[in-house]
């Protein structure tokens, strides 16, 4: 595994770990942001970003 796939695959894991957040948290649920779901959603941005070698989608 490269690298580059490793870290593709952790953006993955990141997010799918981040989809089940939504399903779980009733504050995200209800369409309100909370503090996990934002932080969770920055990981998977940097990790993509990692994964693509910095350039932005």
């Amino acid at each position: 595994m490269t690298a580059t796939e490793s870290a593709a695959s952790r953006a993955d894991e990141l997010y799918r770990i981040h989809l089940h957040h939504l399903d779980d948290c009733p504050a995200c649920r209800k369409g309100v942001e909370c503090v996990q779901d934002v932080r969770m959603r920055r990981a998977v941005r940097a990790e993509r970003l990692a994964a693509d070698g910095g350039r932005p989608r």
